[in-house]
């Protein structure tokens, strides 16, 4: 695995210290060093290589960075060196990179998540009997550091307490969100810290490295755990480039009106570009979503006109941005974006709503790029009912059954998610052509009106069609805490009740959709890392991450 290393710098020179390329080595990794340079591009291209990142020790950290003044003991400090580790902290997380931090490369991933840092240990700590700037050899253990249990560092070391050396007099205070602190000297201070949304990053205050060397293989075992992330990562990384990823459901186009462009990378979206390429993620369905509401003539047709509008937006977005993504309406459109190294947006309406009264608009749709219709949304409208709804109709009702026959002749996929069960077993029944859910979950694992029931899931298998397991908290758990593990043991239903060729990813981004440690799709790499531990190969990933669905689309399409 290859093993980026940030530098120090010194006169000019980007060097690093022989003990952390020769640890990584006796790891089994291969070490790379990575020039000091604020040249984002240039990280970019370094960060796509690698499988694993160390943020090596060094100097102190510019206080204003983390903003504080600057404490009158820090009499040196290099900001170049401080931005170029902050930026490869903040871009390898953004990849998934597993990341490991040795002394200040602990402190640069605290501060570039929003931590800040007691800048001098001597004076901030005055109690301290613990000299964490030792005249000891670096191989020397001088003081003893506790972890807490059940932490991903216990695990690793496979000890409870461990014998560090020390050469710091900064160290973290407040721990930045998404972190967590998981060992500390006897004085109080801040010794590791580890991703609290199981993530493969941790920082350590001492330097394992030179102890590693030494034979200490409890401190071997960092860069061992180091390498098998990488090994996993890389695993992903490679799989992602031989299949075809879709996201069958994302709702980026209600922020529109904010002033985004998909081309560039915002904390407002969950989706755009720049994050779908971080995330190895090649395709998604966008969808002009409708509101549920008035369905008198008159609303109707401003309904239909705002559905054009909202496409015509998702249009604009790509035309804006035609040099890295593109619109799909086929699988072939899919594969040549691919090739040619851009991104795909395939468009979908949510709500059957938006054709209003006139079944001609379905032909509308079609000719302006829909590839799925879902029929409903929360509340039953002239198609069908829906899963929170009145049962108006008991189910499809009379346009209903001609809206699914004509989606079927004009090769659009016909959705049930957020159909109530009895509309979608009259569809079953209506429609010549595969279905889909394109963002629900199994309803087994949690009973929400949303979800599949093991019947239906059967019944929509049976048909050929497709279950989107959706990245929504509540359609996963009961409380908010839904995880990664979460999505995936939904994904291991459906498999196990139905089969891997009916089974996919839908996340419901920029709508509501979101997992702890799953949150946008540049961290989509997750998934199929959870995938590869429970024992997934990549004909099966393949399925899941777009196959199955690209199966039904060609099928629908004929």
């Amino acid at each position: 695995m290859l093993i980026g290393l940030s530098v120090n710098h010194k006169e000019g020179v980007s060097c690093i210290s022989n003990a952390y390329t020769n640890a990584v080595i006796k790891a089994g990794g291969s070490p790379v060093l990575i020039p000091l340079t604020n040249d984002i591009s240039v990280l970019n291209r370094i960060l796509s290589q690698i499988d694993g990142l160390i943020l090596s020790g060094g100097g102190d950290i510019y206080a204003p960075l983390f903003n504080e003044e600057l404490h009158p003991a820090v009499e040196s400090y290099d900001l170049e060196r401080d931005n170029y580790d902050i930026s490869l902290a903040r871009m390898a997380a953004a990849r998934q990179i597993p990341i490991l931090g040795i002394c200040r490369g602990h402190q640069v991933i605290n501060v570039a998540f929003g931590g800040n840092l007691i800048q001098d240990i001597p004076s901030q700590v005055p109690k301290s009997k613990i000299n964490h700037s030792q005249s000891e050899v670096r191989e020397q253990g001088t003081h003893w550091v506790d972890i807490k249990p059940n932490s991903k560092l216990q695990e690793i070391l496979k000890t409870n307490k461990v014998l560090v050396n020390s050469f710091h007099h900064q160290s973290n205070k407040t721990i930045a969100n998404g972190l967590k602190a998981v060992a500390s000297s006897k004085d109080g201070v801040n010794e590791a810290i580890e991703s609290t949304e199981n993530k493969s990053i941790i920082g350590v205050q001492w330097h394992p490295e030179n102890m590693a060397i030494a034979e200490n293989e409890t401190m071997l075992s960092l860069f061992r755990h180091l390498i098998s992330d990488a090994e996993l990562f890389r695993m992903a990384k490679d799989i992602h480039q031989n299949i075809y990823s879709i996201d069958s459901h994302c709702d980026t186009p209600m922020h529109f009106s904010k002033g985004v462009n998909i081309g560039e990378k915002t904390a407002i979206l969950q989706v755009d570009v720049p994050k779908m390429q971080e995330g190895l993620l090649d395709a998604i369905f966008m969808v002009a979503y409708l509101k549920q509401g008035a369905r008198d003539e008159k609303t109707s047709r401003k309904i239909v006109k705002k559905t054009e509008t909202i496409i015509q937006e998702i249009i604009q977005q790509v035309e804006n941005n035609k040099e890295i993504v593109g619109i799909a309406k086929t699988t072939a459109d899919l594969k040549q974006l691919k090739k040619e190294g851009k991104k795909a947006i395939f468009i979908g309406i949510e709500n059957g709503y938006a054709i209003g009264k006139d079944i001609q608009n379905v032909q509308k749709f079609a000719d302006m790029g829909v590839r799925y219709i879902t029929l409903s949304h929360n509340g039953d409208n002239d198609i069908c009912d829906s899963a929170i709804g009145n049962s108006e109709h008991k189910g499809l009702s009379n346009f209903g059954k001609e809206v699914v026959k004509e989606m079927n002749r004009l090769g659009i996929m016909v959705d049930i998610s957020h159909t109530s069960e009895k509309t979608s077993f009259d569809v079953l029944k209506i429609s010549e052509m595969p279905i889909i859910a394109s963002h629900s979950s199994a309803k087994a694992l949690r009973r929400h009106p949303r979800n599949i029931s093991d019947k239906l899931m059967k019944a929509i298998a049976e048909k050929g069609g497709v279950i989107q397991v959706c990245l929504y908290t509540h359609f996963l758990r009961n409380d908010k805490n839904a995880t990664v593990k979460d999505a995936v043991d939904h994904i291991d239903y459906v498999v196990k009740t139905v089969g891997i060729d009916h089974v996919g990813i839908g996340s419901d981004f920029d709508g509501g959709g979101g997992l702890i440690g799953l949150n946008a799709v540049n961290e989509m790499p997750q998934i199929t890392m959870e995938l590869l531990r429970r024992g997934y190969v990549e004909e099966d990933i393949a399925k899941i991450w777009g196959g199955n669905l690209m199966r039904v689309m060609d099928c629908v399409q004929k």
